[in-house]
């Protein structure tokens, strides 16, 4: 329950107030963040780990990215102005847009 609590972002206590005792009610605020950790979860997205010290924790899994996307730009032939598409690495900030128009 704490865990869960953690990962919706809210206390531990509130979450049995609202569910268990049904103490306060259920507001629209705490029902996203239910659900959308209740589907992370389900999903597969987070993940339990554990501290040398054996705490847990609720940590989201890491998805790799491809080093390569879609790249987009602009780029002046003949006079005119043309959309260039291709592959470019994810990490590449080099063109600007006076570098792609040829304003070099």
């Amino acid at each position: 329950m704490r865990l869960f609590a953690e990962l919706c972002g809210v206390d531990e206590r509130h979450l049995k107030d609202v569910f268990l005792y049904q103490v306060h009610p259920l507001t629209e605020y705490i029902q996203r963040r239910v659900s959308k950790a209740w589907d992370e979860w389900r999903g597969g997205h987070v993940a339990i780990m554990r501290n040398q010290d054996n705490t847990k924790f609720v940590q989201y899994r890491k998805t790799p990215k491809s080093l390569a996307m879609r790249g987009y730009g602009l780029q002046v032939v003949g006079g005119e102005i043309k959309l260039k598409l291709g592959i470019k690495n994810r990490a590449d900030y080099s063109d600007t847009l006076a570098d792609q128009l040829g304003d070099k």
